[in-house]
């Protein structure tokens, strides 16, 4: 017979509210957005070193231009926490620089859209019961964001999962995102992969 110790009462409460948060997250890749930094800085080195004023030379100061802005969008991308945070009352997403949050009562669904291949990320899209509110605060730079959000998934609400952007639960199968929001929406919205 093993003896039990009382724990505290405010020690309870701490394990409570513990087990209680139970949250799902889509983080940006450190890795990918490292890699891809580090490579673009030294393309983006390479061309400027062999720049000059002759067409050609432009044509590589050009590229070095470009090549440094992909470096800076991928070091920018490391310092991102959380794309996505899901949880028991609903879903927070990051557009650009802006939190989007809704209860899940407020989502009409939820689809994952699966990844084509191994160099292809998946979209989570939340679709809103009513997106007026929500999308009519956004700022104009954002709102581009949310209409090629709109193209690729039918919802201006949606971050990617897989290759640039890491699940929570380590896992990047399509079928086990869908369970882990499943499971955290329970009845109140469906949540389905998209086929």
């Amino acid at each position: 017979m093993t003896a039990h110790t009382a724990m505290p009462r405010s020690e309870q409460h701490a394990v409570d509210i513990d087990q209680a948060t139970h949250e799902f997250t889509v983080k940006a890749s450190q890795p990918v957005h490292g890699a891809l930094a580090v490579g673009a800085a030294l393309v983006a080195i390479g061309f400027a070193t062999s720049g000059s004023t002759s067409p050609t030379g432009v044509l590589r100061w050009i590229a070095a231009a470009a090549f440094a802005v992909l470096a800076v969008i991928c070091a920018r991308a490391l310092t991102v926490g959380a794309m996505l945070v899901a949880d028991e009352v609903g879903i927070r997403l990051r557009i650009r620089n802006e939190w989007i949050g809704t209860r899940w009562e407020e989502i009409e669904e939820v689809t994952v859209l699966k990844r084509r291949h191994l160099l292809d990320d998946g979209r989570i899209a939340v679709h809103l019961l009513d997106p007026g509110p929500v999308l009519s605060e956004m700022p104009a730079a954002t709102r581009k964001v949310t209409d090629a959000n709109r193209r690729l998934t039918g919802t201006s609400l949606a971050v990617p999962f897989g290759l640039t952007a890491k699940p929570s639960n380590g896992e990047a199968s399509t079928k086990d995102v869908v369970q882990a929001l499943h499971m955290l929406a329970d009845t109140r919205c469906p949540v389905r992969e998209q086929v």
